[in-house]
């Protein structure tokens, strides 16, 4: 597969690819990242585990990979249902030593992106 630039889509496909690997090749490799930065020396010291476990208790999903060439990828959301928000840190950035930053990210965009849920009522 290679990439098109200007489309941002798949330009060719091996004949015979099933369209399942193809919609999951488009949203890896093509769908819009944030950029995790370095945590606001403002903003609370928020434990990484803690967030997950908050954000599973209110029904919110949230995954962490790792991925080829020093990525690791942050989401909310899910395959099945969608991902929300996206963002990844790679080795060369500041917030790539601190897992708080990660926390931080996780608990902003769940806010952010489910004011209503049960994680965004008591977080405020």
């Amino acid at each position: 597969m290679i990439r098109d630039e200007a489309a941002h889509r798949l330009s060719r496909v091996a004949r015979g690819t099933d369209g399942k690997v193809v919609d999951f090749a488009r949203r890896q490799v093509f769908s819009p990242r944030e950029k995790i930065g370095p945590v606001p020396a403002s903003a609370p010291r928020r434990n990484l585990q803690r967030v997950i476990c908050d954000l599973l208790a209110s029904e919110i999903n949230a995954g962490l990979q790792t991925f080829a060439f020093d990525i690791l990828r942050v989401w909310l959301g899910d395959e099945l249902n969608g991902f929300d928000a996206v963002a990844e840190i790679q080795s060369e950035d500041p917030a790539w030593s601190d897992d708080v930053a990660i926390a931080h990210w996780l608990h902003e965009t769940a806010i952010k992106h489910y004011p209503t849920s049960d994680y965004a009522k008591a977080k405020r």
